[in-house]
């Protein structure tokens, strides 16, 4: 068993403008030292690229989590395009700040990959997960007690 703890379950109901900031600020001071230092070469490329995609991430972690907070929704669909974009959105901003999750200043808690919707999508995944392990221990005890056929 791994001694490492198991990282918070948070969900995109959950997610705030202010945790795209968090990270934004947290990345954009590294970003810009490397580029400053590598200006013109490939590395520097490299991070004006980075920087255009946070940018972006960081700006619809904005719009879709205020969206979402005011909930006005003309449909469930709608609710839902909403969700996705602010899920995709964030998971962006995870993987670019990931790499520095050794460094003093990440927010282990609040960083996370954001894996479902909400509480009630995440139990609906683990039901669902736990029915399927339990037929597939259901088909190997079966197999292990049929008798073996000789080809």
């Amino acid at each position: 068993m791994s001694s490492t703890p198991e990282p918070p379950r948070r969900y995109v109901v959950d997610l705030t403008a202010a945790d795209g900031e968090a990270v934004f600020a947290f990345l954009v001071p590294r970003l810009r030292a490397q580029m400053d230092e590598h200006y013109g070469t490939a590395t520097y490329k490299m991070g004006f690229a980075l920087d255009a995609i946070i940018r972006s991430a960081e700006h619809t972690v904005r719009h879709q989590s205020q969206t979402l907070a005011a909930d006005s929704f003309h449909d469930g669909r709608e609710r839902l395009r909403c969700l996705h974009a602010l899920q995709d959105a964030w998971n962006t901003l995870w993987r670019a700040v990931f790499p520095w999750r050794e460094e003093e200043g990440y927010d282990h808690a609040r960083w996370v990959y954001v894996e479902y919707h909400d509480a009630e999508d995440a139990a609906r995944y683990d039901a669902m997960k736990a029915e399927v392990d339990a037929e597939l221990r259901a088909e190997e005890a079966a197999a292990a007690q049929a008798p073996e056929t000789s080809q």
